[in-house]
């Protein structure tokens, strides 16, 4: 088949972009409780999760032959928020990370929270231009880890705290593909 741009444009469409895309906490951890609304804006950046296809190499009689194995879905992805002066993100987030060790959530007690008390579901977005839903990752199990590090210096960027969210499994429903 020949180039022809015409055919190119009609193949390609639209383009994806990476500036559409929102997060959601579909089902909050129960020790922490709901999401303000507000905070699921306040996230500035984010990466998709990723699925690990391993095979089975076995070698017989001087050939190697390729056998399906395990795919792995769990692994974690990093979410920096834009933090206000009111401090939103690094409540709640504090709060959650201090659910592991109290049962409220307001203190390191010593009574551990229970793993399913502290999991969440959070789905990821993304938006063709037309603010359509074109793609949606849903992460399984989620635990959040914060450790509050932010630089202060001299100059005027805002704060942007990072929170690291471990996984279970994810899905992806979108582009015609269900995992």
């Amino acid at each position: 088949m020949k180039f022809a741009i015409n055919r190119t444009k009609q193949a390609l469409g639209e383009l994806q972009t990476s500036l559409h895309w929102g997060m959601t906490i579909v089902s909050p951890a129960t020790a922490v409780g709901d999401l303000e609304e507000d905070l699921q804006i306040r996230c500035q950046s984010t990466a998709v999760p990723e699925a690990v296809e391993e095979t089975n190499k076995v070698e017989l009689q001087g050939h190697v032959i390729n056998y399906v194995g395990k795919t792995v879905k769990n692994g974690e992805i990093a979410m920096t928020f834009v933090e206000g002066t009111d401090a939103k993100v690094t409540a709640y987030f504090t709060r959650w990370q201090a659910a592991r060790w109290s049962a409220d959530g307001s203190d390191t007690t010593g009574k551990q929270a229970l793993t399913a008390d502290l999991k969440a579901d959070i789905k990821l977005e993304m938006y063709g231009p037309d603010d359509v839903v074109t793609q949606t990752y849903t992460l399984i199990g989620a635990i959040a880890r914060f450790e509050k590090g932010v630089t202060l210096s001299q100059t005027a960027d805002p704060m942007a705290p990072t929170v690291t969210f471990e996984y279970d499994d994810f899905h992806f429903d979108g582009g015609g593909v269900i995992w």
